[in-house]
């Protein structure tokens, strides 16, 4: 049956549908979720911009971590007659569909922030769009979308649910942070080990690597950013537009200036997105506050 539906896609795929299934597919990757959430965290809610943080690298974290432990191939590695397409997506492994579960995390922590009815609509629409175009391109099994769309929602709703109240009490926000850090760099060094006895496949772990680097920057970030700085996001909109500017085209520019710097392999590739996550969390917002850019004292209440 699944293959059924795949050849069914081939069949009527066509120059036009197969440039809107990739327009839908890019609103699945993470850099339009990243541009968004640093939007939140530095501009509007810090505590929304957390949630949304946490939520999506939760969803994320799973994925990856169901893709190495099943270690299926994507249909056109083992169909003959089916064509992938934005290929260079579609690193890793097959299930679950990581686009599909990025999204489900990310938009249900929004709609979970928003509680508008509309909203909640919008989110399911696009999440099964984006579900609709991993299978059109012939990188994901129909199975595959099913997985990412239920563990998406799912690990978004737990990890909302936990961390909601303790964004209010920050000596066990810490305590949590600190254990999921010494779990993801326990995780990733076993990883590591796996990947030297040739166990498993380096290109197909990458995105381990640079989620759990991401995941532990922003956790070690979040905890240092409540003890050494606790920015307020309140501003004009000059000094907000030239937050968001300035924070992301570094941002950009530390990612591409690694990855020029530093040797390939999948322990660099932890440390390149480790620091990009520590500058959007820790570091940025401390330059900032040395120059201006952010205070430490509200102007008003922080929403």
């Amino acid at each position: 049956m699944q293959e059924g539906i795949l050849r069914f896609f081939s069949r009527i795929s066509t120059p036009g549908l197969d440039t809107l299934a990739e327009g839908i597919t890019m609103l699945g990757e993470q850099y339009l979720f990243i541009a968004v959430i640093t939007l939140v965290f530095w501009n509007i809610s810090k505590k929304a911009g957390l949630l949304l943080a946490f939520s999506y690298l939760t969803s994320a974290l799973v994925n990856v971590g169901v893709k190495v432990l099943v270690q299926a191939p994507r249909p056109f590695e083992i169909l003959a007659d089916i064509e992938g397409k934005r290929v260079h997506t579609a690193t890793g492994y097959s299930f679950p569909s990581g686009h599909t579960q990025g999204a489900a995390g990310f938009l249900t922590a929004a709609a979970l922030l928003l509680r508008r009815f509309w909203f909640s609509c919008f989110a399911v629409i696009l999440m099964l769009l984006i579900a609709l175009s991993r299978v059109y391109l012939g990188v994901h099994w129909p199975l595959d979308v099913i997985a990412g769309l239920f563990l998406g929602v799912l690990s978004a709703w737990g990890t909302y649910r936990l961390l909601d109240p303790m964004l209010n009490d920050p000596p066990r926000l810490q305590s949590l942070l600190l254990r999921g850090i010494a779990l993801i760099v326990t995780l990733t060094l076993a990883l590591f080990v796996l990947e030297k006895t040739g166990t498993l496949d380096p290109v197909k772990i990458r995105d381990f690597y640079k989620l759990s680097g991401t995941a532990v920057g922003a956790m070690a970030g979040c905890i240092m950013e409540m003890r050494l700085i606790n920015f307020k996001t309140e501003a004009n909109a000059i000094r907000k537009a030239l937050r968001y500017l300035l924070g992301l085209a570094v941002a950009l520019l530390l990612l591409a200036g690694l990855k020029a710097l530093l040797p390939a392999g999948n322990c660099f590739a932890f440390l390149r997105y480790l620091a990009v996550s520590l500058w959007l969390i820790f570091l940025f917002p401390w330059a900032g506050v040395q120059s201006g850019l952010f205070y430490t004292a509200p102007l008003e209440k922080d929403p």
